[in-house]
């Protein structure tokens, strides 16, 4: 295992030897700098070395997240708790017991104070050993109960992370993890980590969205990384071919010095032409144009990289900013901002897409698969105090603006309806109340196959449809796309998602009703002539797309990209139509395509 502390000495005889583990390629580009291990689950984290004046402050940050995390079980293991059965109440008696036993908080504080580390490594630390005790152990019934002390941990952690400053990373850190959550792609871009090292996650992983958008190199499906590198280690990464180059010799680091700085061309500026936020193909058939976007001061380089607007904003990631759910105020002043920068275009505002186990002080709620469990608009809708929040804040900021409403994870009519009925509540009484409110319209994501089934009828209760193919990919085809094990059932190109994008598109034309595509299809220059093809004119992606995807709109004929769907419908296997997808993009459209996607 690489040595941390010579990691960086790529000239020294007693250096570690030079390893290359092969990956798969989510966001190119290369990158060489020194690793930085993250650790956690619910909240990431890594080592972080304090000063003696920061010793005070950490110790306090601690001693505050204890007293939170016995706040939260008292409550949650008193008897007349609604979250409570007897079962549930013992068990949180049993985790308050330990975690009021004063010498658990005196073995952290000690290693604080005597290795100058940040809090959250000092309770991971000193939790992980008690863990290895008990497991450790050869009666049963008291090795499991690791488990209760990991869900301690957890809980001090989150705990931890509501009351800490946002950490920086060192200058040229490479980030290393498990797998990357998308708030801790947020948290480190104003870090601007050189590049990103995963063990799980896959093409279509919001966390690689992010970096793609960010324009960072990363891969990932390397088993058990955080054995293979430590902390201050120095690494290549090449997000090109897909491998990680740990302790480089000096001829490696030479050679993938000169490759980085020529990969500075392919880096291609937006054409001239693009400005107003629509493209048109050789024959004429316009198209739009639209950006994803993530964080509010991001809608400003996506509009001028050419968007008509914002197509998706991913209101979610605004948890990282405030800590929570964010406040009314906090969200208005956030959605204001995006409306004004989006201008005429305007910008359309996905509800909080995020789980029962996000949610704060419900770390009780965890489900085994977060994908099909209370998530998205059904966590909204069975707690509508968080959603009424936001439809307040979405009314507000509507007002003399442009701002729209996406409901996420629809399965049906109902869950519409029952939006619906809250939103017009909220708007009722704000108008009683002298607000100044706008009147958005409502749109869904189409990501379940019951909605595609029902989308005649659908399309007839809402004013738009935002078409989310990795979702709907994962949903149609039982394969996660954050699993690199089922990563080859995972197919884009699937007959089956095809035909149910083609179902979505025309059902659209059918009832006048716009329907934009916002997953990773609409930013790719292989996947672009496809949806075209199937009658798709709007497309909304990252910035960082947007020059290449005007590019290829406007060397291609509509009529071919139709044409090209017509040979694909009578493929029945997704190889099939990948083969057929590369053979007619590298034959017509090869000249159109970014340098790096060209075959040598």
């Amino acid at each position: 295992m690489p040595n941390s502390s010579q990691g960086n000495v790529v000239t020294s005889q007693k250096r570690s030897p030079e390893m290359r583990f092969k990956a798969r390629s989510v966001s190119r580009g290369i990158a060489i700098g020194k690793a930085v291990c993250l650790m956690g689950d619910s909240r990431q984290y890594y080592l972080r070395h304090i000063s003696a004046d920061d010793l005070e402050r950490e110790l306090r940050r601690l001693r505050a997240a204890f007293r939170l995390s016995v706040r939260q079980l008292k409550k949650l293991s008193a008897p007349t708790s609604s979250l409570a059965s007897n079962s549930a109440s013992s068990i949180f008696a049993a985790h308050l017991l330990i975690l009021s036993d004063a010498s658990l908080l005196a073995s952290i504080e000690q290693k604080i104070t005597s290795e100058l580390i940040n809090a959250e490594w000092a309770v991971r630390k000193t939790f992980d050993e008690h863990i290895a005790r008990y497991r450790a152990m050869s009666d049963e019934h008291f090795r499991d109960k690791y488990l209760d002390l990991d869900d301690i941990a957890e809980r001090v952690m989150t705990a931890l992370g509501g009351g800490s400053r946002q950490i920086g990373l060192e200058p040229e850190s490479i980030v290393v993890a498990r797998e990357l959550r998308p708030s801790t792609v947020v948290e480190l871009r104003n870090s601007d980590p050189l590049a990103l090292i995963t063990e799980h996650g896959g093409w279509t992983s919001h966390s690689f969205i992010l970096a793609r958008e960010l324009s960072i190199p990363a891969v990932t499906g390397i088993r058990r990384i955080l054995r293979k590198l430590n902390t201050g280690d120095m690494v290549i990464v090449d997000g090109f071919n897909g491998q990680v180059i740990v302790n480089p010799e000096q001829k490696t680091l030479d050679e993938f010095s000169s490759a980085k700085t020529g990969t500075t061309v392919l880096k291609q500026e937006r054409p001239a032409e693009i400005g107003n936020g629509f493209a048109t193909t050789l024959d004429g058939k316009q198209i739009e144009l639209l950006a994803n976007v993530d964080v509010p001061r991001g809608a400003r380089s996506s509009l001028l990289n050419g968007a008509n607007g914002i197509g998706l904003f991913r209101s979610e990631f605004l948890f990282n900013r405030f800590g929570g759910f964010p406040s009314e105020m906090q969200q208005f002043a956030a959605y204001r901002r995006l409306a004004d920068q989006a201008g005429s275009g305007g910008v359309r505002i996905r509800t909080f897409d995020i789980d029962v186990g996000q949610k704060v002080d419900r770390s009780e709620d965890r489900e085994l698969n977060p994908a099909l469990g209370l998530r998205a608009i059904r966590l909204g809708l069975a707690y509508p105090h968080d959603l009424r929040t936001q439809f307040r804040a979405i009314l507000r900021a509507s007002h003399e603006r442009k701002v729209d409403i996406v409901l996420p994870l629809v399965t049906g009519i109902s869950d519409i309806e029952e939006s619906r009925a809250i939103l017009e509540k909220e708007r009722t009484d704000m108008l009683e109340d002298g607000v100044d409110v706008g009147d958005p319209s409502i749109g869904i994501m189409i990501e379940v196959p019951s909605v595609v089934l029902q989308i005649d009828d659908v399309l007839q209760t809402v004013d738009f449809a935002c078409l989310g193919t990795n979702d709907l990919t994962q949903y149609i085809l039982a394969a996660d796309r954050d699993n690199e094990t089922v990563a080859n059932w995972y197919r884009t190109l699937h007959p089956a998602v095809l035909k149910c994008i083609k179902m979505v598109a025309d059902a659209g034309h059918k009832h006048n009703k716009s329907v934009v595509a916002c997953g990773e299809m609409a930013g790719s220059p292989f996947y672009v002539p496809v949806l075209i093809g199937m009658g798709i004119e709007s497309l909304s992606m990252n910035t960082n797309s947007l020059g290449n995807v005007y590019r290829i709109i406007s060397g291609i004929a509509y009529d071919e990209a139709v044409e090209l769907v017509k040979q694909l419908s009578a493929l029945r296997t997704a190889e099939a139509v990948e083969q057929a997808v590369k053979k007619t993009v590298y034959t017509k459209w090869s000249h159109l395509l970014p340098s790096d996607m060209v075959e040598k």
